[in-house]
């Protein structure tokens, strides 16, 4: 494919377009994590308040480019992906700040001032996967399988390390743990957060089924 073949295919599969969108998305997942991550390791005297605010912005921002990427869906007839693709990708990034979200939440609902090591390493796993996702969409866009191959594999390994980390926990949390309360807020934690890196290796999932398409 020519200089000029290529120009006239990504402008008439509207690729920038779509790209862009996906590259917000990414980089407000990112973002996201990393708000998590301020708030995990904050002092115990320190209210995390006007972090969850932006945590609850940011999600309605992520849920802003989901329905954006939907409504070109419905509009455009020319796309650089499937559009079943295009929709599963969309959806899958918006289900991890969704489940970002919801362990954020459960930390300022049950008004917790304390987190364990696990907590603090799944919120690294999960800024790492976000991370990899952000990194992995240029790639995605430029047909670059082969280093997208990679960072899918990467992002597996985070699962199988969060897995590791989440029963750990709860294995310590049930046994050492005598308040029935307090287990039950952790374990909650505990499993949003381990959630949420599941949600990226679905993203991976998606980046697969485009890549064995092409």
């Amino acid at each position: 494919m020519n200089k000029m073949t290529g120009y006239f295919s990504n402008f008439l599969t509207n690729k920038a377009l779509f790209s862009d969108q996906f590259t917000l998305a990414a980089n407000n997942l990112v973002d996201m994590a990393v708000v998590l991550q301020t708030v995990v390791n904050l002092e115990k005297s320190t209210g995390f308040e006007h972090l969850y605010k932006q945590i609850d912005k940011k999600e309605s921002i992520g849920d802003d480019i989901t329905h954006k990427i939907y409504l070109y869906l419905n509009k455009i007839v020319f796309t650089p992906l499937d559009r079943p693709d295009i929709h599963a990708l969309a959806s899958g990034i918006d289900d991890v700040a969704d489940t970002i979200r919801e362990a954020v939440g459960r930390m300022f609902l049950y008004n917790i001032d304390e987190f364990s090591a696990p907590i603090k390493k799944l919120a690294d796993i999960i800024l790492n996967a976000c991370t990899e996702i952000k990194n992995a969409i240029p790639l995605l866009f430029t047909r670059k399988t082969g280093e997208l191959a990679v960072i899918c594999c990467q992002i597996k390994n985070y699962e199988h390390e969060a897995d590791n980390v989440y029963y750990r926990a709860l294995a310590t949390l049930f046994s050492a743990e005598n308040n029935a309360i307090k287990l039950l807020k952790y374990r909650e934690i505990l499993s949003s957060l381990e959630s949420s890196v599941n949600k990226c290796k679905n993203v991976t999932d998606v980046f697969n089924t485009i890549m064995i398409g092409r």
